[in-house]
């Protein structure tokens, strides 16, 4: 196969060979992955790329084709990322992985890459998620190993569902995990080890060490061998490693293509602000999170740990009803709304939470304003798509 040619969505693939692949969402139009698909081979062409799988990074299944930005990430760099997990699991053929994140997703794609390596069992279950068949899943296979993302841990616990006693280790990336969400889990028996990860390198760079589950408090996210990492001038977190992806390639409105390679002298540079200490690292928030009010500046992502540890006192069982957003403002630039999709507008619950969340934040940090909305747009893996929300709810 030839740099200008991909195969979509292969149900296997040999990691030693130089054929490339594009892994899609199956839920895309046809039209649209036909798109995506010649930006792939178009790239790939230009760049002479083999070995490489193109993944559309996170977040862009809410976007219009016009606006995917498609990442080629090369076997060796997936083979290296796989290797060092298994190295910090200590994964052995004796292992048995749950695969539940889709094939389009580098956490779901990782564990192919590590049974792979290690010569363990995969188990996969690619169903709508569903915590009571997916737990018999676990419990049936004496699953050892798994990825999820918070999601389905929140899923899990609201079940009181307690961990199996084979499992040995939950991988938990994809978004933020609350600590709050972390010691509920557990309480349940349930082996999390919280990780720090991107799309761009093929999976997670740092996940607490299983030496964790040893103690109750909640881990930082240990550094992997395969990675570098340091904070530039502006406090963002810069990547290097052998993980790292190959370029990016993206449609413009005019239809052309484009094509680029992030990487400065090696180093990837992230929208991540992070807490480094030593060879742990814990999540802050992302650049686009930090907004400023009425010319104060503030952090969405902390005011969003306000609001999830209020809401976690009042009434957890709404966590995927209720959001923190800002919203856009003619007068303040950006102001704090509460946006949910509760039936019947619990108008009670709502004012307690606002009124409990404005206590704690300074004057210009408070909600001013109560949104419904019918559907809160997620993605598979239950990530908030931000941008569709907003287009909804304001029309930008």
């Amino acid at each position: 196969m030839v740099a200008s040619e991909a195969s979509l969505n292969p149900e296997k693939i040999d990691w030693q060979n130089s054929q490339n692949h594009i892994l899609l969402n199956p839920r895309w139009p046809d039209s649209e992955a036909k798109s995506l698909i010649e930006l792939a081979c178009e790239v790939s062409k230009r760049r002479q790329l083999e070995g490489h799988l193109w993944i559309a990074t996170s977040g862009s299944t809410s976007e219009s084709v016009g606006h995917v930005k498609l990442v080629a990430l090369s076997k060796k760099a997936f083979l290296a990322s796989a290797q060092s997990v298994n190295e910090h699991l200590q994964v052995s053929s004796t292992d048995t992985w749950l695969q539940v994140l889709p094939r389009f997703h580098v956490g779901g794609l990782g564990v192919e890459v590590r049974a792979m390596l290690s010569r363990s069992r995969v188990v996969c279950d690619f169903e709508k998620w569903q915590v009571e068949r997916v737990y018999k899943t676990l419990v049936d296979n004496k699953i050892t190993l798994v990825s999820m993302v918070p999601t389905q841990v929140f899923d899990l616990v609201q079940a009181q569902a307690k961990s199996p006693k084979y499992l040995r280790a939950v991988i938990v990336g994809g978004g933020a995990l609350t600590e709050h969400l972390y010691q509920q889990a557990r309480k349940l028996g349930w082996p999390l080890l919280p990780s720090y990860g991107l799309t761009e390198t093929c999976s997670q760079i740092a996940t607490a060490g299983l030496e964790s589950l040893q103690s109750p408090q909640m881990p930082m996210a240990r550094k992997l061998h395969h990675a570098e990492w340091k904070l530039n001038s502006e406090g963002l977190l810069q990547v290097k490693g052998e993980s790292l992806l190959t370029c990016y390639g993206q449609r413009q409105k005019d239809e052309s293509i484009v094509d680029w390679d992030p990487k400065s002298e090696g180093w990837f540079t992230t929208e991540d602000f992070v807490n480094l200490q030593g060879p742990y690292i814990r999540f802050v928030g992302r650049k686009n999170d930090f907004i400023k009010i009425g010319g104060e500046g503030s952090s969405m992502g902390r005011l969003r740990e306000v609001f999830d540890r209020i809401l976690q006192s009042i009434d957890p069982t709404i966590t995927q009803k209720v959001l923190l957003v800002d919203a856009p403002s003619a007068r303040l630039g950006v102001e704090i709304h509460l946006v949910t999709n509760i039936d019947g507008h619990n108008t009670e619950l709502l004012s307690q939470l606002k009124e409990s969340y404005n206590r704690e934040v300074l004057p210009f940090e408070r909600i001013r304003e109560v949104r419904y909305i019918s559907n809160i747009p997620r993605s598979d893996l239950g990530k908030v798509l931000w941008a569709q929300l907003k287009r909804e709810l304001y029309g930008r």
